[in-house]
């Protein structure tokens, strides 16, 4: 990996075409990543920016929606940079599915283009139903360069269910090879999420405290205080088992708990990770659905729709280090606060047992609204009395080097041709294992019997969701940040 200082950089010029430029998910992510990569001079000394569309538009027009979003995201904007970026900005008229179009937009993309010694790029910021067309399109015209072959940038959902997501990879497989395919989740691109796998194994006090011997049980947790922000077109069709769990926290999931690999490579870490994913256990009647109680008055959402806004759920795993231990996951909208977190609670020793109502020694690796990690300790009161009160180590573990947005480290891993932070297929595959006999359940229980509970905004979810947990003699651990 090329740097400057202790900095990536893209090592390749590069062309980057988005397919659904005009879209919400460019907008908001992919744009502001791309002027940050710019403010940070980690551009290479050619690169082009060309969005591809149906509607029919100016560049001037494009060029306004790209510098409106980064304005949106960033506070403090560089007019020069900016301007600098802007020079590099296109766009491009055309249908998904014609060949035609794709043979002109090819000749466009020729003439805007330097140096010929480049990596293209194409990044779907598009809904998956126009996937296939793309592909089809991208696979009949070559965009292939001397350098290397056209690299796809394919965001989550990947499918809706294991059928669905085994179509998807048939359909990609025929145009393109495994090399070319890089599969999003932008979880993955979170620098305390990347680091919970050398976390423990440059830690030999987390490699040894981090098993079934002295874990107890881990939490993992993905709250937010937002609603479905008017995404119901989705988001209904979809519900937070399919949108938060099924990817995010099984990943995350999945990083916490699999073996370190013996080999630095992007399989060994896929086949580590899809390892863990292909042990999970889990009961249908281990998990609760929950849905905000204003959820049916969102514009869109049907009046008897019964799509959880939340899910709590408890799994086991069969795996060396791990039997046995409790895996308690929980995700929602609308909830108290915004909080993502890993917490792992250890198992009182010889003394602590006999000490009535002492909390467990826990480790809690925080995700959002910021990183850090907190060991969280107790120590005795003043006095006479046994009785102690907690104390907390805490770090953050966020910026503290080369620190960039969760799209734009992603980008730069593409530019370098690098996988470690993306999925495979297998691991899809394996997660899906995972969500699909959860939903089967309730598909042949009805209604009735998978029927969300309601519960109230700004609240914690259900309280069957506490019930699950506190049944084994726990509780969920909240630590937002004032």
């Amino acid at each position: 990996m090329e740097t400057n200082s202790v900095h990536q950089i893209a090592k390749s010029n590069f062309t980057l075409f988005v397919y659904g430029a005009s879209g919400s998910l460019a907008k908001l992510k992919l744009f502001p990543a791309l002027y940050e990569l710019a403010s940070q001079k980690r551009m290479p000394k050619d690169y082009q920016i060309i969005g591809y569309a149906r509607t029919t538009m100016k560049v001037e027009e494009f060029k306004l929606i790209f510098e409106e979003s980064v304005r949106a995201a960033h506070e403090n904007i560089d007019k020069d940079i900016m301007k600098k970026l802007l020079r590099r900005v296109h766009y491009f008229s055309g249908k998904y599915d014609s060949i035609e179009d794709h043979k002109s937009f090819l000749n466009f993309v020729r003439k805007i283009e330097k140096e010929k010694k480049r990596v293209r790029i194409a990044y779907l910021s598009v809904p998956p139903s126009t996937f296939t067309a793309i592909f089809k399109s991208l696979g009949k015209v070559n965009f292939n360069t001397r350098m290397s072959r056209l690299r796809l940038i394919i965001e989550k959902p990947f499918g809706y269910d294991l059928q669905s997501a085994k179509k998807l990879k048939r359909v990609l497989y025929k145009s393109f090879q495994k090399e070319q395919i890089y599969l999003l989740d932008h979880y993955l691109g979170k620098e305390a999420v990347s680091n919970l796998l050398s976390l423990r194994y440059a830690n030999s006090i987390l490699s040894a405290l981090l098993s079934k011997k002295y874990v107890s049980n881990i939490q993992i947790s993905a709250l937010e205080s937002k609603d479905i922000e008017g995404r119901a077109n989705y988001f209904d069709n979809v519900g937070i088992l399919r949108d938060m769990i099924q990817s995010h926290l099984l990943q995350i999931l999945a990083y916490f708990t699999m073996f370190a690999p013996e080999e630095k490579s992007s399989e060994a870490i896929h086949r580590g990770k899809a390892k863990v994913l292909k042990s999970i256990r889990i009961q249908a009647k281990n998990v609760v659905r929950g849905q905000y109680k204003s959820y049916k008055n969102e514009k869109g959402v049907s009046k008897d729709s019964t799509t959880e806004t939340y899910a709590a759920l408890k799994l086991t795993l069969n795996h060396k280090l791990w039997k046995g231990v409790p895996i308690y996951i929980r995700s929602g909208k609308a909830l108290k606060a915004k909080w993502t977190a890993i917490v792992i609670e250890f198992k009182h020793g010889l003394l602590q047992s006999k000490q009535k109502n002492i909390e467990p020694n826990r480790l809690l690796i925080q995700l959002q609204p910021f990183e850090k990690i907190e060991f969280h300790l107790l120590t005795k009161l003043g006095g006479k009395t046994f009785d102690f009160h907690p104390i907390k180590a805490a770090k953050l573990i966020y910026c503290s080097g080369d620190c960039l947005s969760e799209h734009g480290r992603l980008f730069l891993e593409v530019v370098d041709g690098r996988q470690d932070l993306f999925l495979n297929f297998e691991e899809i595959f394996a997660a899906w294992r995972v969500i699909d006999p959860l939903q089967n359940y309730c598909n042949k229980m009805g209604e009735i019997s998978c029927s969300p509970i309601l519960y109230k905004k700004a609240s914690l979810g259900p309280k069957a969701a506490d019930l699950l947990i506190e049944k084994d003699g726990f509780k969920w651990f909240n630590a937002f940040p004032s």
